[in-house]
């Protein structure tokens, strides 16, 4: 499982290195960082995923697209035209230098690979097939193969469709359901059969564990009496997504049903479809959700977090905050499976990680972080 993120000279950060944990919170103030160390992961699963041995960092592609060099590079740091990202596990860190070569200024490209662990070392472009090491074995391997499988659902999805596309490449991650959403309907359609492993990710008061039935029960969890059903239209590569919203309403289409239903649609899906400690990054999870489908939304990603799953969650909402809280209280996650940073937006202490314990509570709470309603209900 990826511990930790690294990045220097990248955007607005110098240099920070963020402890992860099978389910971490990013939250705090707006262009503080949160998207930027997140996009660590993006671009170096992009590149390893896109590039097929080429060397050059791939900034624009289907995970994330920021322009070109200039646009990333930290302006305040003293590493001219150099920028690192990297990655740590339990058992090695793996940290890629690129730089952008003086005769094109407008791509960047390895230079080295640093490699921590037992026996440290350093690849230079000559043992390296892309990013990719050439021969290394176990420890760094395993780390890489955590980036190739990574899922990545941004805050915008796509929803007001019927049709639904599926994947041009049909060898990506199990439960691959596309940066907005696109392809959660083929998933359902393909995995719907698949029993969910381990079983305790599953809704408990109900008795299958296929990822069909599942999706539902987690469904009506959020709202209530709620089904998905995905089919395959005949003669094409489409999928069909209809949503029943109640015990005697006709199936719908998306588009008539609310957002909510179908943003928090590929949540399930990418998260009860996760294996092997599988990173999934989730932007605002809370997005068109009532209160309580945020806070519920928030008891689902611990549940799955809980149980041989990584998810990465980038939110404003207090209510996930506090689902993830009391799924802590619940003793559905313990406390040394949560970590939860607060960004600052300040050089001095960019990001602070907030110590919780397994009742819920978090102590040291800094100003700005979820304060906003008390803030506001003195003022009234």
């Amino acid at each position: 499982m990826i511990r930790a993120l690294c990045l220097e000279s990248f955007k607005c950060f110098e240099d920070l290195r963020l402890d992860v944990a099978p389910l971490t919170l990013l939250t705090g103030f707006n262009a503080a960082g949160k998207s930027t160390s997140l996009q660590t992961l993006l671009l170096l699963s992009q590149t390893l995923r896109g590039q097929h041995g080429g060397a050059e960092l791939r900034l624009n592609g289907p995970l994330v697209s920021l322009g070109t060099p200039g646009d990333i590079m930290n302006s305040s740091r003293s590493r001219g035209n150099k920028l690192t990202l990297g990655v740590a596990t339990s058992d090695v860190e793996l940290l890629w230098h690129f730089a952008a070569p003086e005769e094109d200024r407008r791509s960047l490209q390895v230079v080295q690979l640093d490699v921590k662990d037992k026996a440290s070392s350093s690849l230079g472009p000559s043992d390296l097939n892309g990013i990719r090491p050439v021969v290394r074995e176990g420890f760094v391997q395993n780390a890489i193969a955590l980036l190739d499988r990574l899922v990545f659902l941004s805050a915008v999805r796509q929803v007001e469709s019927e049709v639904f596309p599926t994947p041009s490449e049909t060898g990506g991650p199990v439960g691959d359901v596309g940066p907005i959403g696109e392809f959660a309907a083929w998933c359902l359609h393909r995995e719907g059969d698949a029993q969910i492993a381990p079983a305790r990710r599953c809704k408990s008061d109900t008795e299958s564990p296929t990822l069909r039935q599942q999706v539902d029960a987690w469904a009506a969890y959020l709202f209530p009496n709620t089904k998905f059903n995905a089919l395959p239209i005949q003669r094409t590569s489409l999928m069909h997504l209809e949503i029943k919203s109640g015990l005697t309403s006709d199936w719908s289409r998306p588009a008539n049903v609310g957002y909510g239903i179908s943003y928090a649609f590929p949540i399930l899906v990418a998260g009860l479809c996760a294996t092997g400690a599988q990173p999934v990054i989730v932007d605002s999870p809370e997005a068109h959700l009532h209160p309580r489908g945020q806070s519920r939304i928030g008891s689902f990603l611990a549940q799955v977090a809980s149980h041989d799953a990584q998810i990465l969650v980038e939110t404003h909402s207090d209510h996930v905050l506090n689902g993830v809280r009391i799924a802590l209280r619940d003793g559905t996650i313990d406390p040394s499976l949560v970590a939860i940073h607060f960004f600052t937006g300040r050089s001095d202490q960019p990001a602070i990680q907030l110590s919780v314990d397994r009742n819920g509570g978090i102590r040291d709470w800094p100003e700005g972080f979820f304060d906003q309603i008390e803030n506001d209900l003195s003022q009234l």
